[in-house]
């Protein structure tokens, strides 16, 4: 596989795995009753951004953790 295309897999898998885990994480504080969408929408915004801060470091890490061994 070409190194675009393996950039093109990486990129796609990850939006994926963000947009379901976010969803899910979500879900689950709402049926758990952390925060309801009657309440307002702060709840969603905080899991919004910290699920995206931790899904782009782990993304950033594991970017360079597979270049990193194709580099050598």
């Amino acid at each position: 596989m070409t190194g675009n295309l393996q950039a093109i897999g990486f990129l796609f898998t990850w939006v994926l795995g963000w947009g379901i885990g976010g969803s899910l994480i979500d879900a689950g504080l709402i049926n758990a009753g952390v925060y309801s969408l009657e309440s307002g929408q702060i709840g969603t915004g905080i899991t919004f951004a910290l699920w995206t801060l931790l899904w782009g470091a782990a993304g950033v890490w594991l970017y360079r953790y597979w270049t990193k061994g194709a580099a050598d």
